[in-house]
């Protein structure tokens, strides 16, 4: 999630409307998965890149939402749809590598698809434990690597060099469950699951819930 690959005149802009146009099918794809992680909200939230606002939706009305969001191109879409859900926006041009907020000062962070784009996970987790209160929450979905030796890890293994440089450093080959685990939460709670087929080299994904 370097800050620098998403100012791209291309990439940055055409994945800014990629996922405000495909909004309403990932929304079908997630609702039940991110209503049960995001139960319970507190009343300030940090998001990691969250994009178009794609999650604006889970959260309840007068959430004040901590965004950090490197591609600056997503900004007016994320702008708009926070005023549209009642929603308190503090947007972040950083990337998650660096949090711009005080150390055990949140109760939640919240990623959705971008521990896949990050620099260092190793870091970026690090960054999450020392933003959250005892006892915070940090919540995840994220596409993974296929089990090893099938056509869909073949598959992600074919296409990670092109993928990784339209996708703004998206790697399809991320074990973020082991990464998860060893980033030194108190509780971590991984669960697995596999969407369609047609979303072909991304369908193999976890859920997360890991509490400091």
């Amino acid at each position: 999630m370097d800050g620098g690959d998403f100012d791209h005149p291309v990439r940055g802009r055409l994945n800014a409307w990629g996922i405000a146009a495909l909004d309403g099918a990932m929304h079908r794809l997630y609702a039940g998965i991110k209503g049960r992680l995001l139960r319970d909200v507190p009343p300030v939230v940090v998001e990691l890149g969250p994009g178009a606002g794609a999650n604006l939706r889970y959260l309840p009305k007068g959430t004040r939402l901590i965004a950090v969001e490197p591609n600056r191109h997503m900004h007016p879409i994320l702008r708009r749809r926070a005023a549209q859900h009642g929603i308190e926006l503090d947007l972040r041009t950083l990337a998650g590598e660096a949090i711009d907020v005080p150390s055990e000062s949140v109760d939640m962070v919240f990623a959705s698809l971008v521990l896949c784009s990050v620099a260092s996970q190793e870091q970026v987790l690090g960054e999450v434990r020392r933003v959250l209160r005892p006892g915070g929450r940090f919540a995840c979905v994220e596409h993974v690597a296929a089990p090893p030796g099938t056509a869909a890890r073949r598959a992600q293994r074919l296409l990670a060099r092109p993928w990784k440089w339209m996708f703004e450093g998206c790697d399809l080959c991320r074990d973020t469950g082991a990464a998860l685990r060893g980033a030194g939460f108190s509780a971590v709670d991984v669960r697995p699951f596999v969407l369609p087929a047609s979303l072909g080299p991304i369908r193999h994904q976890i859920e997360a819930l890991c509490v400091k």
